[in-house]
């Protein structure tokens, strides 16, 4: 790929010194930086990345800080390195699949086909304040928990919490969710989903999510939490999901008519190939 006369790679983004005091690794911010621009397509499968020498010059870093941000990509599967020759895109790379408006049952059992899961915690307990106050659940009075963690392989992709009146929940069990998602649970005990409110936000990993996600304290993550309701407008779940942005997106379907009802989302996970 050409260099301009100035010695800027002309898909490097201006301005981009890495901030050594954001609490994130420099070459993890590296990492996170070339990572965002492969998905987006400005290194396509094939193209040469910026040789080491461009890297430490425009972001102010290190030849082992580019070396280890490298290897991480290398790792993930986003690039091949070939001695005396470079980096590149992985030409393996495949093109995200087309997204398809779905129910949110069915995103569901995508999800579950998907990914394995590891049940974390199952256990009766006073849910927080802010959780009890969504779900309608009375001062003092309990509610069912469930951690879970997905993956695929030996990859975690995502920590599941949720939480259900106490009356929906009882026969939930670690075993059964060994076997089950919760939300057939739900559906085996009469339970019809009806409208789901959805927050996305993002916040850095403590240490139990960097654990159980496989990645560093601090670093960004994506939080989903949802809101869901039955046919009659009664709150049935609160759930909310931790991903690892390097793994997982998030996409959005918003028809040109009824956007105010017809929102659909999906999530979608790039693990290593």
């Amino acid at each position: 790929m050409a260099v301009d006369v100035s010695g800027a790679h002309p898909a490097l983004p201006e301005g981009a010194r890495l901030v050594r005091s954001s609490g994130t690794m420099l070459h993890r911010q590296l990492f996170m930086v070339l990572r965002e621009q492969i998905t987006r397509g400005v290194y396509p499968p094939g193209a040469a990345l910026p040789n080491e020498e461009e890297l430490c010059g425009h972001f102010g870093v290190s030849r082992i800080t580019v070396r280890r941000a490298l290897s991480d990509l290398k790792q993930q599967g986003l690039v091949e390195r070939f001695q005396g020759r470079g980096t590149f895109v992985s030409a393996r790379l495949a093109a995200s699949p087309p997204f398809q408006a779905e129910s949110f049952v069915d995103a569901l059992k995508r999800a579950g086909r998907e990914t394995q899961v590891r049940v974390l915690a199952v256990r009766t307990a006073l849910p927080p304040v802010s959780v009890a106050l969504q779900l309608h659940v009375r001062s003092g009075e309990q509610a069912v928990y469930a951690a879970r963690l997905r993956h695929t392989d030996r990859t975690p992709l995502m920590v599941t919490e949720a939480w259900v009146p106490l009356e929906l929940g009882r026969r939930v069990t670690t075993a059964q969710l060994r076997r089950r998602p919760l939300y057939d649970i739900l559906l085996s005990q009469g339970v019809e989903f009806g409208r789901v409110i959805e927050e996305i936000t993002a916040v850095t990993a403590d240490p139990n999510f960097a654990s159980l996600l496989g990645t560093e304290v601090g670093v960004p993550l994506l939080r989903v939490t949802r809101l869901v309701y039955d046919r009659h407008d009664r709150p049935v779940e609160h759930l909310t999901v931790h991903l690892n942005p390097q793994r997982s997106r998030i996409l959005l379907n918003v028809p040109t008519e009824g956007g105010q009802t017809s929102v659909a989302s999906r999530i979608v996970h790039d693990p290593p190939v």
